[in-house]
């Protein structure tokens, strides 16, 4: 009979136990979703805000080459090359960022939907200086941000002290 209650109470106790431990848990689950769903909201804002931020670029970026066009600083070929990467700028490092495509990848889904192709853009990064050709190479979305800077202020004819004061 003793030892019937010793067995109830320690199942008594071990029950409590995981009673107790449950109730944490839940705690726990509760908190991470709480979590999770800041995250979320971050992430949320942090794309909208890089959406902006590309698409504001894209337009500086056309207008810059627009602008060396109109000089007479690109020809025709050049122009429609260039012209076509950086009105496709938004698109091309979006979709890096979301799919986790490689630049090539990402600019081969663009070049689809126009006329130019990857032979076109190729003869036109030939021509141009090895500093631009060297952020072309890196295959990656920074390496095409870090092109169309690089390449938009090679075209335009801004110096170094120009665009140290713009900025």
């Amino acid at each position: 009979m003793i030892v019937t209650f010793g067995v109830i109470g320690l199942l008594v106790l071990i029950l409590i136990y995981f009673v107790l431990h449950a109730q944490n848990l839940q705690k726990e689950l509760a908190l991470s979703r709480h979590s999770t769903k800041q995250s979320n909201n971050k992430v949320t804002h942090a794309y909208r805000n890089l959406v902006l931020v590309t698409d504001a670029l894209e337009k500086n970026l056309t207008f810059r080459i627009e602008s060396a066009f109109k000089s007479r600083l690109i020809n025709q070929a050049q122009y429609d090359v260039l012209h076509t990467l950086m009105r496709n700028f938004s698109t091309i490092v979006m979709t890096c960022c979301e799919k986790g495509f490689s630049f090539e990848e990402s600019l081969n889904k663009v070049l689809a939907y126009e006329e130019i192709t990857m032979e076109d853009i190729k003869e036109v990064i030939k021509e141009l200086p090895s500093n631009v050709r060297m952020a072309w190479s890196k295959n990656t979305s920074d390496g095409f941000i870090a092109f169309c800077q690089t390449v938009t202020t090679t075209v335009s004819g801004v110096t170094k002290s120009e665009k140290d004061t713009s900025q």
